[in-house]
């Protein structure tokens, strides 16, 4: 299986190992332990998740953390 192995946040590389499928909020809020992102509904509606992905708002907790690998 193939893992994540660093994540972009805040304008700096940050070392993580994390399986390709969790979600992106879960890796920063668990992982790197940056809690600005809330788990709201856990749906994508309430955008209490949202974070910006290359300069683009999306929901942090239905995007998967691969998706975010290397940006």
């Amino acid at each position: 299986m193939a893992v994540v192995k660093e994540l972009h946040a805040n304008g700096a590389a940050r070392p993580v190992v994390a399986d390709p499928a969790r979600s992106l909020l879960s890796v920063l809020r668990d992982d790197l332990g940056l809690t600005g992102a809330k788990y709201g509904c856990g749906e994508a509606h309430c955008g209490a998740c949202t974070v910006l992905l290359d300069g683009k708002a999306v929901r942090s907790c239905s995007t998967r953390v691969e998706s975010a690998s290397g940006k």
